[in-house]
């Protein structure tokens, strides 16, 4: 029996990371043929003024029809302008550099039809150069919807031109003169093709390594990443080993002797030990998991802080901190589970910095100018010196004993992914004031941005 062929595989689909990268790389290289565009129209024209000299001096010595070799040179003249506007329009206008691009293609085909047309049709001396307009789209587009638009508008413009009457399209060059304008304009398009594809492979090589640096920072973010959570998973072991062992301890000792005078007092203190496990684990969780997509909705922003708010109330009231808050109506867009975790994170460090019978101030209010929304949070703590305030944002650090320094981490991360910032100033011995921007709806910045970018908080040490 014959072994059946094997059936072939289905073809690898494009992921995103990879439609990225060749996003990357084709804007990259587009901009940077762009960027020497004016230098290729100045080379263009300098070869074109040359050209057309020579080509209607051969057309004006055949006795060829002046207004036909002034429509070539008024044609060759439009060109030469139009491709200079364009260039200023994107010059302006960055976003535009692919239809610029379209554009000057489609321009200098429209030039090379009417040349052909006024010099004879098809038996013009600059028919070939029909040819070479088609394959430079390709060269340029590849399999991009603006290559067949253009292979077609070229199909289209010699068709009209092959259809219409000999009496329109001017009389047949002389053999001799046929082949000096041939040559010329052979010459001519050589010179403009190689300088074409000159630009394009080192356009194409720049982009290329542009790829590769995009890709080596993807890879290093994570890479660190990685380093950082490993780091994290070893500090959390180490910070739940002391309160296990104290609650192992204690748990033996109340089993002896459940009715023991101080079976309470460790009782609250398994307890207490017990809520600081809970805070180190929900730490780690939150910066395992911190670039996890948004969930934007319509929210009040003053509602999310005082949900926030609620939260910490037991313990400002236990530590008999004052609270006073300035809240109005402020809507955006968010993922409020997330913007909430920030701003516990943030509040849940001004009740450890306020002593007993100091005072937290938040205020909630709509941004000034463009749109978006203010949180300030300001306590009359301890403060943070000018040495510590600038490292604030950084992995593991902590000015709080028993802290891990992940939860300003997660905060700025946080409002970095919805396209705010988070700014710290502080004063030793008064306190410190925290103040966050976020824009009315979140940033379209990708996770992998926010990943290469420093997470550290903008700070401002003490006058």
């Amino acid at each position: 029996m014959s072994a059946e062929p094997p059936s072939p595989e289905p073809p690898a689909k494009v992921g995103p990371a990879l439609a990225e990268r060749a996003a990357v790389w084709r804007g990259t290289r587009t901009e940077l043929i762009m960027a020497t565009g004016r230098q290729n129209v100045v080379f263009m024209a300098s070869c074109g003024l040359v050209s057309m000299g020579l080509i209607s001096a051969v057309l004006l010595h055949a006795d060829y029809p002046t207004w036909r070799v002034l429509t070539s040179f008024v044609a060759w003249a439009t060109l030469v302008l139009a491709q200079f506007g364009v260039l200023h329009v994107v010059s302006r206008d960055k976003t535009r550099m692919e239809a610029a691009a379209f554009m000057m293609h489609g321009l200098a085909q429209v030039y090379l039809v009417t040349f052909v047309a006024v010099t004879g049709g098809l038996r013009s001396p600059m028919l070939p150069a029909l040819g070479t307009a088609s394959v430079v789209p390709v060269v340029f587009f590849g399999t991009q919807p603006a290559t067949r638009w253009l292979t077609a508008s070229m199909l289209v413009l010699f068709s009209l031109v092959a259809l219409l009457p000999t009496s329109w399209l001017g009389p047949a060059l002389p053999h001799d003169h046929f082949v000096a304008a041939a040559i010329v304009s052979f010459g001519w398009t050589i010179a403009i093709v190689t300088n074409f594809i000159t630009r394009v492979l080192a356009a194409t090589q720049d982009a290329a390594c542009a790829v590769d640096v995009l890709n080596e920072e993807r890879v290093a973010a994570a890479a660190e990443h990685a380093g950082r959570l490993q780091a994290v998973g070893a500090k959390v072991a180490h910070e739940l080993k002391n309160p296990l062992a104290s609650i192992k301890g204690l748990v033996q000792l109340v089993s002896r002797a459940p009715e023991a005078p101080r079976t309470k007092e460790r009782l609250e203190v398994m307890q207490a030990e017990i809520a600081r496990m809970e805070a180190i684990l929900a730490e780690y969780l939150s910066f395992s998991r911190p670039l996890e997509d948004l969930r934007p909705q319509a929210l009040d922003l003053a509602e999310v802080t005082g949900s926030a708010l609620a939260a910490v109330a037991g313990r400002m009231e236990s530590g008999r901190i004052s609270l006073h808050v300035d809240s109005r109506h402020t809507p955006i867009e968010g993922d409020p589970r997330r913007l909430k975790e920030a701003l516990l994170n943030v509040l849940s460090n001004a009740v450890e910095a306020t002593p007993a019978g100091g005072t937290i101030r938040v205020s909630v209010g709509p941004a000034n100018g463009g749109g978006g929304a203010n949180v300030e949070i300001q306590d009359s703590g301890r403060g943070i010196r000018p040495d510590d305030l600038v490292r604030l944002g950084t992995s593991y650090f902590t000015t709080r004993e028993g802290g891990t320094g992940l939860g300003v981490v997660l905060a700025t991360t946080v409002v970095a992914q919805h396209g705010g910032t988070m700014h710290y100033a502080s004063v030793l011995g008064r306190g410190t004031t925290v103040t966050i921007r976020v824009p009315a709806r979140p940033s379209p910045t990708a996770v992998a941005d926010v990943l290469t970018t420093s997470t550290a908080a903008s700070v401002e040490p003490a006058a």
